[in-house]
């Protein structure tokens, strides 16, 4: 009969936790939080699609942001600088299972030419977050011919 020293034993949970771990990192992005109370509470790690382009004299700023509200998301232009910032809380109960859910994702994007920043706008729709922003067109451009 073979005995397990403790080591062995410890060694032997480190490797169970490592994979319980992967487990809840690879399930759906969710890794968990412990707070107090019945609840578990989830908090996704929100890798959000976006893109930047240039179309017709302005920059447009497309994000994907699924399962938000319009009343969740907050956008500001500060020197140069577009952020986004979207947060929701879901509280989930039954009979059996209370659970909290907090999503929230952030970024900040830099845009790289000078914009009008009264005109910006911004639509929310069906999960997608698209920003125009108008760019600031320069009267300061001139031909410059070459000399031999």
């Amino acid at each position: 009969m073979a005995f397990r020293t403790f080591d062995d034993m410890d060694s032997m949970f480190d490797q169970m936790d490592q994979m319980f771990d992967d487990m809840r990192a690879s399930w759906m992005g969710m890794t968990p939080q412990l707070e107090s109370g019945n609840g578990s509470d989830l908090v996704t790690a929100d890798a959000s699609a976006t893109s930047l382009t240039e179309r017709d004299g302005s920059y447009v700023f497309v994000m994907d942001l699924p399962g938000f509200e319009r009343e969740d998301i907050e956008l500001t232009f500060r020197d140069g600088l577009l952020h986004i910032d979207a947060v929701t809380e879901i509280d989930h109960d039954s009979e059996f299972v209370s659970m909290h859910q907090s999503r929230r994702s952030s970024e900040h994007v830099r845009i790289p030419g000078e914009i009008v920043g009264e005109e910006i706008e911004a639509t929310y729709r069906n999960g997608v977050l698209e920003v125009h922003l108008p760019m600031l067109e320069s009267e300061d451009d001139y031909h410059i011919s070459i000399q031999d």
